[in-house]
């Protein structure tokens, strides 16, 4: 039998996990902040097993005639909370490793719970920014930024009055959409703009799955099969309602009598993307409740972000593009979580949203509206694609440092082959040889001695680098104690180390709780 100790403990974990799994956290990061504050309180034999709509804790004595106790906690009214994310991801900490008591943690998850956050009106602001920045990416005029975000503002304010009737995501995403749409074609008629395409995506970027599409390649990657195949669904549906939506309110306009002009689309140097990446994602911050202190932190991650993948697809095409950008988003919500000792997700939700395939969604809708069959299967496969890269991109920097350490000496020896082979891979054309010639001299000038020397340089690096000095590396870059500081170029500079804060006390206030549980 468990004491009433141990019970208030089993609810204040269930509690930390429920506030947690409705403000959006992964699968993996709610099972181990429950286990954690159960253990904590030295109750050892714990197993947790949480889904998208409820929380199983289990504990037992650990002996085979030992009594077992199952706790179930149903989940209802999902959204995204990053800053209760944070508040949660801290208490766990706090509580774990301090003398906090249950009465006090108690009280301080109630009020994590009663935080509103941003209002309406902040939100809204979000939703505009969105919109406006999202507009330009899409290939829309700076004029059309007023319309875009203006109509996407409306948008959020039409699926607020929505969700309040009790509708489901489905119905509010799918109309809010259509009113988009409609709103886009009427501007476009008055000649308020001619940039029809750009303007919708851009106006319904505010309703892309992306979250869910992040959690559900999180899930799967951390064998939460149940989890990441309930998101993995979600997020097919809200495809199926933008694309939906969309295509009705298209459909609607031309019934109506309207005409759909000729779209006109504008480019914009490399380096403005800086700036529509960095508002664009500081504007999904405000929505999703972005703890303030890191607004700054995600939106610079999200500026470096599409500027990779714009740079990128310049050079080599959206696919490769979207998964060494996604995998630049990885990387750098992985530094900053744990230079600020706080959940990845939150760096890593708004920076990986502008990735997320609205133009393919829309343009796939647009062409099945026509009778455009096959250009419909195309578009849509790409955007099939677009989002296993950034699944795939996900999954590979989480497993990155893992993977390495358990690299055999012949696997090392294989992976250092392949990358001297790349390096001494000579040019195949006159062209090629060109070009990278050129480069070199545009990008180096006088600073270095020429290619060749170079080359020479690395290849000595490369075969003097072990397996260890790789993970160690690796590792340090993603340790707690690095520090870097990333710039609108891309590039981060090593800072020194902060003093690394003395180790807690541990939480003798719960040092006696588990004292009659036998486990």
């Amino acid at each position: 039998m468990i004491n009433s100790v141990q019970k208030k403990v089993l609810i204040l974990a269930l509690y930390a996990g429920e506030i947690m799994m409705k403000s959006g956290a992964e699968i993996y990061r709610v099972e181990d902040t429950v286990v954690r504050i159960c253990k904590a309180c030295r109750i050892d034999y714990v197993e947790c097993f949480a889904t998208t709509t409820g929380i199983f804790l289990s504990i037992d004595s650990g002996e085979e005639d030992g009594d077992m106790h199952t706790f179930i906690k149903r989940i209802k009214g999902a959204g995204i909370d990053l800053a209760r994310i944070s508040e949660v991801n801290t208490f766990s900490r706090v509580f774990t490793t301090t003398d906090l008591s249950i009465e006090d943690g108690f009280e301080q998850l109630r009020r994590i719970d009663a935080e509103t956050g941003y209002g309406v009106l902040v939100r809204l602001i979000g939703a505009i920014l969105v919109g406006a920045f999202f507009c330009p990416i899409y290939g829309g005029a700076f004029g059309d930024m007023l319309i875009a975000g203006g109509i996407s503002g409306v948008s959020y304010l039409i699926s607020v009055g929505i969700a309040r009737l009790g509708f489901p995501d489905f119905i509010k995403i799918f109309i809010s959409c259509a009113g988009a749409a409609g709103m886009v074609l009427a501007a476009a008629a008055m000649g308020a703009s001619d940039s029809i395409s750009p303007v919708v995506v851009a106006a319904t970027t505010i309703f892309l799955p992306g979250v869910a599409i992040t959690n559900a390649a999180r899930d799967l990657l951390s064998g939460d099969m149940v989890s990441g195949v309930a998101r993995l669904a979600e997020a097919c549906l809200a495809a199926v309602a933008i694309a939906g939506g969309i295509g009705i309110g298209i459909q609607v306009w031309l019934l109506g009598g309207g005409v759909i002009a000729h779209d006109r689309t504008t480019t914009f140097d490399t380096p403005w993307f800086l700036l529509f990446g960095f508002f664009a994602t500081l504007g999904f911050g405000l929505m999703f409740n972005a703890p303030k202190k890191l607004l700054a932190h995600l939106s610079l991650i999200g500026a470096a972000g599409m500027f990779i993948l714009v740079f990128m697809t310049n050079n080599y095409g959206i696919i490769s593009a979207t998964f060494f950008g996604a995998c630049a988003v990885a990387v750098l919500a992985e530094i900053a979580s744990r230079a600020g000792k706080d959940a990845t997700t939150i760096f890593i939700i708004p920076g990986i949203i502008p990735f997320v395939p609205g133009a393919p969604l829309y343009e796939t809708m647009s062409s099945m509206l026509v009778g455009g069959y096959t250009d419909a299967v195309e578009t849509g496969t790409q955007a099939l694609m677009i989002a296993g890269c950034i699944a795939g991109a996900l999954a590979f920097i989480a497993t990155l440092p893992a993977r390495l350490a358990a690299l055999d000496a012949a696997g090392w020896s294989r992976l250092v082959a392949g990358a001297r082979s790349r390096l001494e891979e000579k040019d195949k054309t006159i062209a090629q040889r060109a070009r990278r010639l050129y480069a070199l001299a545009y990008t180096l000038g006088d600073a270095h001695n020429g290619d060749w020397e170079r080359r020479a340089a690395t290849l000595a690096a490369l075969d003097a680098l072990t397996k260890e000095r790789a993970a160690e590396i690796l590792e340090t870059a993603l340790a707690e104690k690095t520090r870097r500081q990333i710039t609108v170029l891309a590039y981060s500079r090593d800072h020194a180390p902060s003093a690394a804060a003395s180790p807690s006390a541990p939480n003798s206030g719960c040092a006696d709780y588990g004292a009659g549980y036998t486990g």
